[in-house]
C-alpha cells in the first residue's frame, strides 16, 4: 500500500507532460524547474535522480507570467522605426 502524500491535493504532471502542453522538451522543463521558473516537487527517495512533478497551477501561473505583454522587448533589442518598417513593405499593384 503507497503511503499517503505529503503534496497538496491537486492533479500533477510529470516533466514530458507540462512539455507537451508548453511545447517544449522535458529537460527544457527541468532546467525551468531549476531555476526557480516552475514551481515542483521532487517525489524521489535520498539520493536518486530528482523526479519532479508539477502542478496543474503552476504550469498555468507559468504561462501568465511568460505571456509577452504588449511593448515588452527583449533587453537590448532595437526598435525597428515605423519609417523603416514601411519601406521595407512592397508595392501595391493597382489591379485595373
Amino acid at each position: 500500500m503507497t503511503p499517503a502524500s505529503v503534496a497538496p491535493p491537486g492533479d500533477y504532471l510529470t516533466t514530458g507532460q507540462v512539455a507537451r502542453r508548453i511545447g517544449s522538451t522535458s529537460q527544457h522543463v527541468r532546467r525551468l524547474i531549476n531555476s526557480g521558473l516552475l514551481a515542483a516537487i521532487d517525489i524521489a527517495s535520498g539520493t536518486e535522480r530528482p523526479r519532479f512533478r508539477v502542478a496543474e497551477d503552476a504550469v498555468v501561473e507559468y504561462l501568465r507570467d511568460a505571456k509577452v505583454k504588449p511593448g515588452d522587448r527583449a533587453p537590448g533589442a532595437l526598435r525597428i522605426p515605423d519609417s523603416v518598417l514601411n519601406s521595407m513593405d512592397p508595392p501595391s499593384e493597382e489591379v485595373a
